[in-house]
């Protein structure tokens, strides 16, 4: 019997192809966005799970609080003394491990070049008992126990040791040797702990004693049981207590924060660089496309139930039971949902590369290897069908013999079917989505275009590290020599997203416990002006400033300031100039003071900051280029003057722009996928509505036939059968607008700076869904009402 159901399921399909391969389409194409989507969401959401252990490792970040403050600090970084500590005094802690950032140039001398490496790390030597990374080459227990011992990647050493060995050879990271003495397998992309290089931690200064009083280090434990987190969290408050006893005397207040190393990327305030909300948000939007696909399928399938009005009326009068025609229409949708699965897993696995790359990651289909997964997707076809196909099945199979004869398939003629309230949450959904998507897009061109405070146009970045002082400054000469280059300046952190947390605790005129924590960042004398950032009080800091801070017995620095700093320290722009304070140790006096700029994306305020000149390290050279000036010469000359004085640099350079860009590739890469799923959640509505008219007009066939005889134009006709699909969009639109405005009401508050909810963008989405209705209403009522009368009546 089952044979038999699947024979003529398959016949049927083979005799109707053009219907079952639109219907199978815009099955395959749902089904294949939902499995895009869960791929990404499966990606965020693995972060860690390679690691043997993954289920015993756990990060610890810190929080604190100034004493008289409000907010709460997260850090991603802790103590020198944690790890040890967890190791020697907590019994459940079988192993702990540092990772401190390599903070020098990352030089690495080949024959041809100096190449910048950005993924150097420090290690303890118990780190591969910790993460369990897989070893290629060497041994683990000893790979970092001796100073000057490096571990690399197999990609690195692919790079610089190709078809050899590279254990035991030497590499040159600025101007130090390096022994290797491990290859470990390449990390996947779905890490935080992303490396290229692991470096003994062996020999360096900040080791020698295990330091309380500043944080610095990546701490990770690994557990001896998995079920302990809550009884360790009790131990961290503990030693809370004693190391930081002096501290909170003072009234500042530091907590260690015990977390599960697999939710840090999404969940974690201090080191999360994933987004949880916008995990959400495409979760939300694949339930919506699966849900808009089951909808379209099943009206597709009731309106082509009305073309085979004769199969079924003949074999209703032949005595076919309703269970003998139910079970035929359900084993055809079951075959068509199928093999629109089948196209859809065909599909994924060749759209993956190009999705990935859309959302600017490296996704793998590792959960196909995962026979669980197979176990989902049986139960999931298994849903689709019935949820899809019952419906359908079910109404055909209890229709009268003789309302199928007379074009009618349900006796609901009037009020609201079921169609119409599947098509009117479809059009719900997809009006959503765009009223959704334009807000985005809004919001994103608000932060393009957004002036905060500080000029990133035509801003050449280059990397500083390991640019001597007299180096950067001859450098420095050459480059202003140049017509193509208007400044050049230079400064600790990148200044679209500056990181340093420091702490102003002396202000002449304040009280002596006076306290605030404050954000700061070494700069060279002339940032200011390059940056082109408006003075508001005082003067620019000169060669004298730099002379006085760069005094090794007594050195005195020269501060500047931004308005809000000023403000919070208790002064006017102009009364703040000369006023001395004490920056974490470095004693000075304000010297200018200007207006205060985003230096941190526009999710957050702007707060107070200070610069200072400080000249022993910079991480980054900014180089302002002549506009004019076409900028491949620009760089051809930029590069001709860094040969120059480095004939091994390898000239590696963006511009900061990108960087202010990256800031928001979460807000960006969701609202590209939104973009492109409402284009397809609005043509699989349309599909639908298109199905729903065609039936209506079959429904109505012969009321259009008595109404063009009595005279009705082709436009009345076309009027009197589209006003009610019309009716059933506003209806959608009714329901979406205060939905998409509460939507984005929530989403724009994570943006400190964002745009207003303007009217007129609901009015856009409105009429733009009114519109795509109204022409695919048209196809269908257009053909019916230019028909011959004689067509629609002679079945009576």
């Amino acid at each position: 019997m089952l044979k038999n159901y699947f024979k003529i399921a398959w016949r049927n399909i083979r005799k109707n192809k053009g219907f079952s391969l639109l219907n199978m389409f815009g099955l395959s194409i749902g089904i294949t966005c939902f499995l895009l989507l869960a791929a990404y969401i499966y990606h965020e959401s693995s972060y860690e799970r390679f690691l043997p252990n993954a289920d015993r490792l756990t990060y610890i970040s810190l929080t604190y609080k100034a004493p008289n403050s409000t907010e709460e600090v997260n850090s991603a970084v802790t103590p020198t003394g944690l790890a040890p500590a967890l190791q020697a005094e907590f019994p459940d802690v079988e192993q702990a491990t540092r990772f401190y950032s390599y903070s020098k140039g990352g030089k690495i001398e080949s024959k041809e070049a100096l190449i910048t490496e950005k993924g150097l790390l420090y290690a303890d030597q118990n780190v591969f008992k910790t993460l369990g990374y897989t070893f290629l080459e060497g041994d683990s227990r000893s790979a970092l126990a001796e100073p000057n011992q490096i571990v690399l990647t197999k990609k690195l050493a692919a790079k610089y040791f190709p078809n050899q060995s590279a254990i035991g050879q030497t590499l040159s990271i600025d101007k130090v040797n390096w022994k290797i003495t491990g290859i470990i397998a390449d990390l996947p992309t779905n890490t935080q702990l992303n490396f290229s290089a692991l470096l003994s931690n062996k020999g360096l200064e900040r080791y020698k004693e295990m330091a309380w009083s500043s944080a610095n280090d990546i701490t990770i434990a690994l557990l001896k049981n998995k079920d302990q987190f809550g009884s360790i969290q009790q131990k961290l408050d503990q030693m809370t207590k004693s190391k930081f006893a002096e501290a909170s005397k003072q009234g500042y207040q530091f907590r260690f924060i015990l977390e599960k190393l697999t939710d840090i990327h999404l969940h974690s305030k201090a080191a999360g660089t994933g987004n949880i909300t916008y995990i959400y948000i495409l979760m939300a939007l694949g339930a919506a496309l699966i849900i808009l696909t089951c909808i379209n399928f099943t009206n597709l399938v009731l309106a082509h139930a009305l073309e085979r009005k004769k199969e079924i009326g003949v074999k209703k009068v032949l005595g076919a039971a309703k269970k003998t025609i139910f079970f035929q229409f359900f084993f055809e949708c079951s075959l068509m949902v199928f093999l629109a699965v089948a196209f859809s897993l065909l599909t994924t696995v060749l759209l993956l590369p190009v999705f990935s790359s859309f959302m600017g990651t490296e996704m793998k289909l590792t959960v196909w290897t995962d026979p669980r997964f197979y176990t989902i997707l049986l139960v999931f076809i298994a849903l689709l069908t019935l949820l899809s196909g019952g419906w359908p099945a079910y109404s055909i199979a209890s229709s009268k013999p003789i309302s199928i004869f007379k074009r009618k398939l349900t006796e609901r003629q009037h009020g609201i079917s079921l169609s119409k309230v599947l098509v009117t949450f479809q059009f719900s959904i997809s009006i959503f989505f765009i009223i959704c998507t334009l807000f985005a897009g809004r919001q994103m061109d608000f932060i393009q275009s957004k002036n905060t405070g500080l000029d990133r146009s035509d801003m050449l970045v280059i990397d500083g590290r390991g640019w001597q002082d007299k180096e950067r400054q001859l450098l420095k000469e050459k480059l202003m020599q140049l017509n193509s280059v208007q400044g050049v300046t230079a400064s600790y952190d990148n200044p679209v997203n500056i990181q340093g947390g420091y702490s102003i605790r002396e202000v002449e005129g304040q009280p002596n416990d006076f306290d605030m924590d404050v954000t700061a960042i070494p700069i060279e004398k002339d940032f200011v002006s390059v940056f082109h950032i408006p003075s508001v009080a005082g003067t620019p800091l000169s060669d004298a400033d730099i002379l006085r801070a760069q005094d090794t017995i007594s050195p005195e620095y020269g501060f500047v300031v931004n308005t809000l700093a000023a403000s919070a320290m208790g002064f006017t722009p102009e009364q703040a100039i000369g006023k001395k304070i004490n920056l974490n140790g470095r004693k000075g006096s304000m010297k200018q003071v200007v207006a205060s700029f985003n230096f941190a994306s526009l999710h957050n305020e702007v707060k107070p900051i200070v610069l200072f000149p400080e000249y022993d390290y910079f991480g980054n050279i900014f180089i302002r280029l002549n506009p004019t000036s076409p900028i491949k010469d620009a760089l051809a000359q930029i590069r001709a003057v860094i040969k120059d004085i480095d004939s091994k640099n390898s000239f590696e350079y963006h511009f900061l722009n990108d960087d202010y860009n990256k800031l928001y590739l979460k807000d960006q890469q969701t609202t590209r996928v939104m973009q492109l799923f409402s284009i397809i959640t609005i043509a699989i509505a349309c599909m639908g509505l298109f199905a729903l008219s065609g039936y209506a007009v079959q429904q109505r066939f012969k009321e259009i036939g008595i109404r063009k005889v009595l005279g009705a134009s082709t436009i009345k006709i076309v009027n009197i059968l589209s006003v009610d699909f019309m009716a059933l969009v506003l209806c959608a639109v009714l329901i979406s607008v205060p939905l998409g405005w509460y939507a984005m009401h929530r989403w724009v508050e994570n943006f400190a700076y964002h745009i207003t909810l303007d009217w007129w963008v609901f009015i856009v989405a409105a009429i733009s869904a009114l519109l795509v209705s109204f022409i695919t209403i048209s196809f269908q009522t257009i053909k019916a009402a230019i028909l011959n009368p004689v067509d629609s009546l002679r079945d009576e």
